[in-house]
């Protein structure tokens, strides 16, 4: 017989006996946060963020590490959120080593929308796993309440527009007056990169709309615990932080600040039998305006909301038909 004939049954058996036993090698990843998705509010309070990884079997990984990356909502449909420059960019970009499986930080999501959060595990035995998960931050429903209540505004604000310039022509200048009530400023600084003789940490120019690397790296060559908080001075809101992860030599991380405020990046370095390394930057960040197309939807809503109130007005003081027999 052909030898072909033997080697084709073997190639079948070494691949019933072994194929099948090969993804129980691969790694499982969990995520969670506190509090409960549900529960997620934009600019609210930070949130705790997690991730486990563990074997087929269940326990957790020992060693390895877990890179992250967090994407934000896409523009929506008609309104744009809070910070438009935000949506559809890259918010954070990291990579944590594994404490018994287990990866944790904090965050502060910016905008309402659905999140796409990207995970790579690896394990030092050279085992792989990648997953992405998906979630959905809600509006907070006091705003959706207060554009409620000013879209009524607007609409009364025409109405009455609408029955004064269809009436005598002397109250015009009153509304008119009325209407100019808009005003908006703001203000911006470069960053100041500080250094200590210990730790160096370096923070490039930050500008609204696309991250910038946060970079904390030891004087001279050696291992420690390394804390790491983002906090937004004008809001006093912790908007990012790592808590004692296992650095060596050096760590860093791409990071995206939402808007033109200060922020104050923290790090403290532990070192067993040295005092705690502490390096602080003051980062100013560039503010860009909006995109156009953002604020024309918005503007076109509100003048539609007025047009149709003078509409409305001025139907109201129509003059009504008199019949007689």
């Amino acid at each position: 017989m052909p030898l072909k004939k033997f080697i084709a049954p073997l190639f079948i058996l070494f691949g019933a006996l072994f194929g099948s036993a090969l993804p129980a090698e691969e790694l499982k990843v969990y995520f969670k946060t506190s509090p409960r998705l549900e529960l997620l509010r934009p600019f609210a309070s930070p949130v705790d963020l997690s991730l486990l990884v563990t074997g087929a079997d269940g326990r957790p990984v020992e060693h390895g590490s877990v890179a992250i990356r967090l994407h934000a909502p896409s523009p929506g449909l008609f309104f744009s959120t809070d910070y438009p420059l935000v949506e559809g960019t890259v918010l954070s970009e990291l990579r944590l080593p594994l404490r018994q499986g287990k990866a944790s930080w904090k965050y502060l999501f910016p905008i309402r929308g659905e999140y796409r959060l990207t995970v790579d595990a690896s394990s030092t035995d050279g085992r792989k796993a990648g997953r992405t998960y998906t979630f959905t931050v809600r509006e907070n429903p006091k705003k959706w309440l207060a554009l409620g209540a000013f879209s009524g505004g607007l609409f009364v604000l025409g109405l009455i527009a609408g029955r004064i310039f269809t009436g005598p022509r002397t109250n015009a200048a009153v509304l008119i007056a009325a209407m100019n009530l808009m005003a908006a400023s703001g203000t911006w600084a470069a960053p100041q990169p500080p250094a200590s003789d210990s730790a160096v940490l370096t923070i490039e120019p930050a500008t609204v709309g696309k991250p910038v690397e946060v970079r904390w790296s030891l004087a001279r060559d050696g291992a420690a615990l390394l804390s790491l908080t983002v906090h937004h001075l004008e809001k006093d809101k912790v908007v990012f932080a790592v808590e004692k992860i296992p650095v060596d030599g050096e760590w860093s991380m791409k990071f995206h600040f939402p808007d033109g405020a200060e922020y104050r990046v923290t790090a403290l370095g532990s070192v067993p039998g040295r005092t705690p390394m502490r390096a602080e930057q003051i980062v100013s960040v560039t503010g860009v305006e909006p995109p156009a197309a953002a604020m024309l939807r918005v503007l076109a809503y509100f003048v539609a909301l007025i047009a149709v109130g003078l509409a409305a007005g001025r139907w109201s003081k129509r003059p009504t038909a008199v019949y007689s027999n």
